[in-house]
């Protein structure tokens, strides 16, 4: 199983070094007296996850006490606003903290506005183009290894085979003991991979302008015919056994607006001869995969 209409092939034109895959959050913070402390952050070889794990263990407090707006992935350089009470007194490899003001809020998922990127694209033939809008799937990152596999496995109830693509161990055939031991938020992780990949089959054949994403309340027939290839049921997303994962559904603009494109840089691709190179610069909104866009200016060019 594997993500719709993205090419996983993009990876291998970018991302040759985090340099070559700059994020920079943006949100609208609001600096005023408060008890929260907001820091910029710019990272590279780090998730977001793990970095607010290790922040943390340093600051002796809980991951959840850490504030922020969006995840970023590990390999590229990103820029990304973070909160919390205490103040940094400590340093970390490859990791800039940068303290910015105070607030009465903490940072929050729902604040991020989209983010801004400039990618260096390699291997090519031709100059990529701009293009106004796009097909807002989700890109491959979002079903790396197989998360959209073991999402399937755990709406359909298949507990054991959930276990085993996960390598963990279980006692008397108690799976589900297993994989609440795996943690609820990586559980739910799954669910929404494979949620986004019906999603993606759904967006490439419906040109409605917004599309629900499957869950066990979701009304109409968008999905009759996927979920009869996927052998589901929309009732499968209760998952009485593990309450907490189970999804109503939600929904997502099909279509969504690139903004600022600018051309940086086009030139030899010193690492593929004969090939070129060209480094970009745009804005997507929140929610919205970089790797999608690529895909889109090289189809274009």
């Amino acid at each position: 199983m594997q993500s719709i209409g993205v090419s996983t092939q993009i990876e291998m034109k970018i991302k040759q070094t985090p340099e070559e895959f700059v994020v920079k959050e943006i949100l609208d913070l609001k600096l005023e007296e408060g008890l929260y402390n907001y820091y910029r952050v710019t990272k590279k070889n780090w998730n977001t996850l793990d970095l607010v794990k290790e922040i943390a263990k340093r600051l002796h407090v809980k991951p959840k006490d850490i504030g922020y707006a969006g995840n970023k992935d590990r390999k590229a350089v990103t820029t990304q606003y973070i909160s919390f009470k205490k103040k940094i007194t400590f340093v970390l490899k490859d990791v800039t903290f940068e303290f910015v003001g105070t607030g009465k809020e903490r940072i929050h998922l729902g604040q991020l506005e989209g983010n801004e990127f400039i990618i260096t694209v390699r291997d090519l033939d031709k100059e990529l183009k701009p293009i106004k809008t796009m097909i807002n799937l989700f890109g491959p990152q979002r079903f790396s290894t197989q998360n959209a596999t073991v999402g399937k496995f755990l709406i359909t109830k298949q507990f054991k085979n959930a276990c085993e693509a996960l390598e963990l161990p279980y006692e008397k055939n108690d799976y589900v003991g297993a994989l609440r031991k795996h943690g609820l938020k990586k559980l739910k992780f799954y669910v929404h991979a494979y949620q986004s990949l019906l999603w993606n089959k759904l967006a490439l054949v419906n040109e409605k302008e917004v599309l629900p994403i499957l869950g066990y309340i979701t009304e109409g027939n968008d999905y009759d015919e996927i979920m009869k290839e996927e052998g589901i049921e929309k009732k499968d997303f209760q998952m009485r056994s593990i309450r907490e994962i189970g999804s109503e559904g939600t929904e997502r603009k099909r279509t969504i607006e690139i903004k600022d494109f600018e051309s940086i840089s086009y030139e030899e691709d010193d690492l593929n001869e004969g090939k070129m190179k060209h480094t970009v610069k745009f804005f997507l909104p929140k929610g919205s995969y970089a790797t999608v866009a690529i895909q889109s200016f090289i189809r274009k060019a």
